[in-house]
């Protein structure tokens, strides 16, 4: 695991095998939480690993009451 120290505002690119680009940036940082931007693909799924855990076990997310993975009711 690459680990790096950036303040917010900044980004990194990570170029895919096929040569498509996912940018990250840090949008804001506020205590333990961190907001991020996220620009890649239409075909990259991206997921948090809670919500990746619970697709890699058939979880439903209709018992979540959320309607799409990653879907949340956090405005931050």
């Amino acid at each position: 695991m690459l680990v790096l120290s950036v303040v917010s505002g900044s980004g990194l690119t990570m170029t895919l095998s096929d040569g498509e680009r996912v940018r990250v940036k840090i949008v804001r940082v506020n205590g333990s939480k961190v907001r991020i931007g996220i620009d890649a693909p239409p075909d990259v799924q991206i997921n948090r690993d809670d919500v990746q855990q619970r697709i890699d076990n058939g979880e439903s997310f209709a018992r979540s009451g959320h309607d799409e993975p990653g879907d949340t009711d956090d405005p931050a």
